[in-house]
């Protein structure tokens, strides 16, 4: 059982030994309520120690990571660790540890979305307010309030690009400038122009290639695969470029040679992909929705307990950036649900103080989309509450697909990061 704990700059030391110390850490990152560490090698008694410690509610091995789920003061603990490595510093230099490529994916979507995805939520968040505020009052839209209000609210989807490019580069380990440059020019309204102008018909070409209608506002792979090759480039041009133009060459050659390439080749195939996945999953959900359903709202937890829940990001965005609506996060909202529930059942049936104030707090925080808490110090500890919690998100989910349930709006609150 976790205890309360002030400390942190000391529970981020003692994680730092309990795993081998600064030598055997390759790679240092954080959600919203997991330190996730890519270790050399892994210390026979590391879990047990660490799972001990002060405010830790478990320990995770997965996805080629280290996963200490510290809870909502893993922040204050992730800057205490990488202060201690001198992090930057730490990850430029090192010679990572050769992981799976499911795990390396699993490990981006976390690096490159946890940073901002309560922003993304903020937005969906204003939006779900003024869908509200509207049903009472429908002459509101007609205001410059309303208007305000609706472009603060879609500011962060129209920009997504751009927060991708800052954290990208930061994992990828390329300038975040010149990545952001990049980013910048997919959503410049003047290619929307040219891409309004090429879907009613005319053809515009770069040198010998016709481009596309692709538009880059609120996508997610366009702007990753972007950076990603990015990285390569630039390590390319600070490899071969003398001392004396580096400086000045490196984003010429880099902006030059990105944007072209991803309004050209990169843009439209990695859109295409987001949208055949999130177009899969549609065909599978309008087909047998009680399934889909079933599926999601039984099992969702479970990929949660392994932290590779990250994974679905690009599916759901790319399924509001098409069509408007989702149901994955609909039947999320269920399984959700369902565990705060099971964590509120035992803080009824229990006479443990201390288990009562853990279940409490822990439901609490499932209520507000954060389920990690409820599963690890309450749930999957009994073993009997997560597996009612499962079946119950099940079922919810499956009786909500009966009635056609929808997000309308991307929303964090009830959903598991």
């Amino acid at each position: 059982m976790p205890e309360p704990i002030r400390n942190y700059s000391k529970l981020a030391r003692d994680i730092i030994v309990a795993v081998g110390g600064e030598e055997n850490i390759t790679n240092v990152s954080r959600c919203t309520t997991r330190l996730r560490l890519v270790l050399k090698e892994t210390p026979n008694d590391a879990k047990e120690k660490i799972s001990s410690m002060p405010a830790v509610i478990t320990v995770v091995e997965k996805g080629g990571q280290f996963q200490i789920v510290i809870r909502t003061h893993v922040g204050e603990v992730f800057d205490v660790v990488a202060k201690e490595l001198n992090l930057d510093a730490k990850q430029n230099g090192v010679t990572k540890v050769k992981e799976s490529l499911l795990n390396r994916i699993i490990a981006t979507m976390s690096a490159v979305f946890a940073p901002f995805v309560y922003i993304l939520a903020s937005a969906g968040l204003i939006q779900g307010c003024l869908i509200i505020i509207t049903q009472f009052a429908p002459d509101f839209v007609k205001t410059g309030t309303y208007e305000v209000i609706s472009f603060i609210s879609w500011t962060p989807f129209t920009f997504l690009p751009i927060f991708i490019g800052i954290t990208a580069s930061k994992h990828f380990k390329c300038n975040t400038y010149i990545a952001i440059a990049c980013c910048c020019a997919l959503v410049n309204p003047t290619w929307n122009d040219m891409a309004s102008r090429i879907a009613n018909g005319e053809t515009i070409k770069f040198l010998i290639f016709n481009l596309s209608e692709t538009t880059y506002t609120s996508t997610v792979l366009p702007p990753l695969f972007l950076v990603l090759i990015l990285s390569y480039l630039e390590r390319l041009c600070q490899k071969i470029l003398p001392d004396v133009i580096k400086a000045l060459g490196t984003p010429f050659i880099c902006l030059l040679i990105m944007v072209p390439a991803t309004i050209v080749v990169i843009g439209p195939i990695s859109d295409n992909l987001a949208r055949a996945i999130a177009a899969g999953y549609n065909f599978i959900y309008y087909s047998v929705p009680a399934l889909a359903a079933l599926v999601i709202g039984g099992f969702w937890q479970v990929v949660v307990i392994f932290g590779v829940h990250w994974g679905i990001t690009p599916v759901v965005l790319a399924d509001f950036a098409n069509n408007g609506s989702n149901s994955f996060q609909a039947f999320q909202t269920c399984t959700v649900v369902a565990q705060a529930a099971a964590a509120f059942g035992v803080f009824l049936k229990t006479r443990n103080k201390e288990l009562k104030r853990v279940a409490f707090s822990a439901g609490l925080t499932g209520v507000f989309g954060i389920t990690e808490p409820a599963i690890y110090g309450v749930t999957l500890r009994f073993k009997k509450p997560f597996i009612c919690g499962c079946i119950a998100g099940a079922i919810g989910a499956a009786v909500s697909s009966f009635f056609g349930s929808m997000y309308y709006i991307y929303i964090q609150v009830f959903q598991v990061f």
